[in-house]
């Protein structure tokens, strides 16, 4: 009986099963095809593999975006829950839209930031992205904001959050998410590692659910 040829170059034998494909495909096209061309899911244990990897391996910094904003360790140990709620919030899209990639979290991100900084000059102009997914995370993200200012003036919070407040909070999972990127065409390694900071976030498979925590 003929050796299996992988599903994606149908060239080289079949050794892994491919829970993406549904199919077996060679350790090449693994490496290669995985969150290229392949949607690859958390679980997959070869894709859990690689991301120990990519984390162990010694990696030039990247290039920051907004290199001019300053964010201090004050400002974090200020602003983790805010921080905290945020990353939920981007986490909680990203699960319910299966298809949402590291890449349209950071572009919805960068205008994000761009709108908030133009709030803060006194202006408002919201910078929203072309890209539909892209564009769904900005006002997905940005109505939270809007919400989560509002309900801190109906409690009448002696210091409401300013926009500059929340201009930092993104800059910083900007940078945090451009760290944990792996750059691949369908990459969600950020948004995995959000999953493993946040586990009470990611819905189990009998039902989902929502819990923001409390620290």
């Amino acid at each position: 009986m003929p050796a299996e040829l992988c599903a994606v170059c149908h060239a080289k034998k079949a050794k892994r099963h491919c829970p993406g494909l549904g199919k077996s495909i060679c350790p090449t096209c693994c490496g290669t095809e995985r969150e290229v061309s392949i949607d690859c899911p958390f679980e997959c244990s070869y894709l859990r593999d690689s991301r120990r990897y990519d984390q162990a391996r010694p990696a030039e910094r990247p290039a920051f975006a907004f290199p001019d904003i300053e964010i201090g360790d004050s400002f974090l140990h200020e602003h983790e829950q805010l921080i905290a709620k945020l990353s939920i919030e981007l986490l909680v899209y990203a699960l319910s839209n299966p298809r949402t990639t590291d890449h349209d979290i950071l572009a919805a991100l960068e205008k994000l930031v761009r709108t908030y900084q133009t709030l803060s000059s006194g202006l408002y102009y919201e910078s929203v992205p072309e890209d539909h997914t892209q564009a769904a995370i900005f006002r997905d993200v940005k109505k939270f904001l809007d919400e989560l200012q509002q309900q801190e003036q109906q409690k009448g919070a002696i210091r409401p959050l300013k926009e500059s407040e929340l201009l930092r909070s993104l800059v910083f999972l900007h940078r945090l998410g451009t760290v944990r990127t792996n750059r691949r065409l369908r990459g969600r390694a950020f948004i995995d590692f959000l999953r493993q900071m946040f586990p009470a976030a990611a819905p189990t498979k009998d039902e989902p659910r929502l819990i923001v925590p409390g620290a």
